[in-house]
């Protein structure tokens, strides 16, 4: 498989995601790479999302590979600016998919494969305050 290249909308820097693996069945999963910040030992899904001032990547991180738990994703938002992320929200047994930004929002869905729903959600994350500074 091959990386997947995703340029942010000033074309200031890059978000790559180079093939892991991939669940019996399932989706692949991807090592991450964000501007110059690397996470070593985690792994993403490939539904992504740059914000329309580059300054935020919004990612889907798998917290889990293993298949009898079915899928454990979370949405992670990455400051690329101030080396910052913040986890904003999980789905146990489902996939959480970045849609879009509208000012200090991020909406989202989650999909939950087993039952076939999908419903959408939006949260505030410029106010947060469970940002980490990334290493």
């Amino acid at each position: 498989m091959q990386s997947i290249v995703s340029t942010a909308p000033d074309n200031s820097r890059k978000a790559v995601l180079d093939y892991a693996n991939e669940i019996r069945f399932g989706p692949g999963y991807y090592f991450l790479k964000a501007g110059d910040i690397s996470f070593d030992g985690r792994v993403f899904g490939n539904a992504f999302l740059w914000s329309p001032d580059s300054r935020f990547f919004a990612v889907q991180e798998w917290e889990s590979t293993n298949e009898p738990q079915g899928p454990k994703t979370r949405l992670l938002l990455i400051d690329v600016d101030t080396r910052r992320e913040c986890a904003l929200s999980r789905a146990d047994g489902g996939f959480i998919v970045p849609k879009r930004f509208e000012a200090d929002k991020l909406i989202y869905t989650k999909k939950y494969p087993g039952t076939g729903t999908e419903n959408e959600f939006e949260i505030e994350f410029l106010t947060l305050n469970r940002w980490e500074n990334l290493k």
